[in-house]
């Protein structure tokens, strides 16, 4: 092989991974936003700037953040609808309470109290620089092939509120924040254990240990943790600590376990909790979405499944 020949294709080599996708990625892939666009206030938490940006630039970033890139583009669609239906839902605009956290906002990037969200930098950082172009390629195509869809129930908008990993049940939002809404009820999620990083785990806790995260004092009483109070879905609504009752949730977050669908054994001074899932799991399972999708369903029958008896309209302006 001769200088000449080498040297050019080290230039289509380079032209092929470097410079087109970048325009692709600033071109066909990037798209435009349509009609049903809406100009948002984003309250960018780190910083603690507010930035102007298009509903489905915003959503970009959310895809970026909440679910794996590579999971099946079916699930990625499944959740452009719930994103979208999720964002619309808090909007002042359309009856929802804003950003709790700047009332100028409409909504946060913080995770703990809306969705979260990545820059195209923060991506880069994530996926590494090759990597950016065709995972920001796979999450374009799902926001523009769902553009302007939202999920609504007897005409309204849904809180289309979603989690990790239900860990084969997804729970009934009357048990996780005391309201019910009939398209937030308890449905199967067969393929969460495909995910086994997020279906199972495990953590272990000394006597002392889990004595000063609970907050408790005294001498150890017989038995020392007893679950008494379950949701249809297995999850631990309330138990009892020693003399203290204590909610799932709460016991949840003191301890810092993946989900409140748990079980206990003791072995000495240690306790082993096995715990099922990943979220608060209301809603839709991102794990059992790709599983649904692997398996050959579409994202509207994702989003059916999840979120029974809601169909997909149109958001309007």
């Amino acid at each position: 092989m001769s200088i000449r020949t080498a040297y050019y294709m080290i230039i289509c080599i380079f032209i092929i991974l470097i410079i087109l996708p970048m325009l692709l990625l600033h071109g066909v892939f990037r798209g435009q936003d349509g009609d049903g666009s809406i100009l948002l206030k984003v309250y960018k938490h780190q910083s603690d700037q507010i930035e102007k940006m298009l509903l489905d630039e915003y959503l970009r970033g959310v895809l970026a953040a909440e679910m794996p890139a590579l999971y099946h583009m079916e699930a990625l669609k499944a959740q452009a609808v719930a994103a979208r239906t999720y964002t619309v839902k808090q909007l002042p605009a359309y009856g929802g309470p804003g950003c709790r956290e700047n009332p100028a906002a409409d909504i946060s990037t913080d995770y703990r109290s809306n969705q979260a969200w990545l820059s195209e930098n923060e991506m880069k950082e994530k996926w590494g620089f090759i990597s950016y172009f065709y995972n920001w390629a796979r999450i374009n195509r799902a926001v523009e092939q769902t553009e302007g869809e939202v999920l609504v129930y007897n005409e309204k908008v849904i809180d289309a509120v979603y989690h990790a990993n239900s860990g084969g049940q997804t729970e009934d939002s009357t048990f996780v924040w005391g309201e019910m809404h009939p398209y937030l009820q308890s449905v199967s999620s067969p393929y969460d254990q495909e995910r086994s990083e997020n279906y199972l785990n495990t953590f272990y806790f000394g006597v002392d240990e889990l004595r000063a995260k609970l907050g408790l004092s005294g001498e150890d009483s017989s038995p020392f943790i007893e679950l008494t109070h379950r949701s249809s879905s297995g999850r631990v609504i309330e138990l009892t600590a020693g003399d203290k009752k204590i909610t799932g949730n709460d016991f949840r977050s003191l301890l810092g376990l993946t989900s409140n669908k748990f079980e206990i054994s003791r072995t000495g001074d240690i306790f082993t909790i096995t715990v099922f899932g990943k979220g608060h799991g209301v809603g839709m399972s991102q794990d059992g979405a790709d599983g649904y999708a692997r398996a050959g369903y579409n994202y509207r029958q994702i989003l059916e499944h999840y979120y029974p008896g809601t169909k997909i309209g149109r958001l309007k302006k």
